[in-house]
């Protein structure tokens, strides 16, 4: 593999990473929308640092329960 070739490469998987990052960020915040339209107030600078940082899967979770949960505590529950 030659230069060319490696730097190519690492081309591909930094915009791929990019794209991850873009999506997730997204995705957060469409979750901390919703959060704040359903449950107001209580979705406080606490629950805001657990959407942070949360893994891409817990907040696939979360944002399924989004019509389903009764309380935000009930939503965040793992």
């Amino acid at each position: 593999m030659n230069t060319q070739d490696i730097v190519e490469t690492w081309r591909r998987e930094a915009i791929q990473e990019g794209v991850k990052q873009g999506l997730e960020q997204g995705e957060r915040k469409l979750l901390l929308r919703l959060l704040r339209r359903r449950f107001g107030t209580q979705v406080d600078a606490e629950a805001e640092l657990r959407v942070a940082a949360a893994p891409a899967e817990q907040i696939e979770v979360w944002a399924e329960r989004v019509l389903s949960a009764a309380t935000l505590a009930e939503l965040l529950a793992h």
